[in-house]
């Protein structure tokens, strides 16, 4: 966990492979946190299981765009 934080506050992450599972254990550790670079990114691939696991593969997107919905 420490160094996805490390990559991510050192804008040194391209890609994202993100499980998502459906269950709360208490406060865990924020995957975001410590200082991360705000970045956009792109969802190019997605999988839900049968029991409700999400699979996403998010690529780079560039720079956080702002604006209204």
């Amino acid at each position: 966990g420490e160094m996805v934080q490390m990559l991510l506050k050192n804008d040194l992450v391209d890609e994202l492979w993100l499980n998502i599972f459906p269950l709360t254990l208490g406060k865990g550790k924020k995957l975001f946190a410590g200082g991360a670079i705000p970045a956009a990114f792109t969802m190019t691939k997605s999988v839900v299981t049968p029991g409700g696991i999400i699979a996403g593969n998010y690529k780079r997107a560039g720079k956080v765009k702002t604006g209204s919905f």
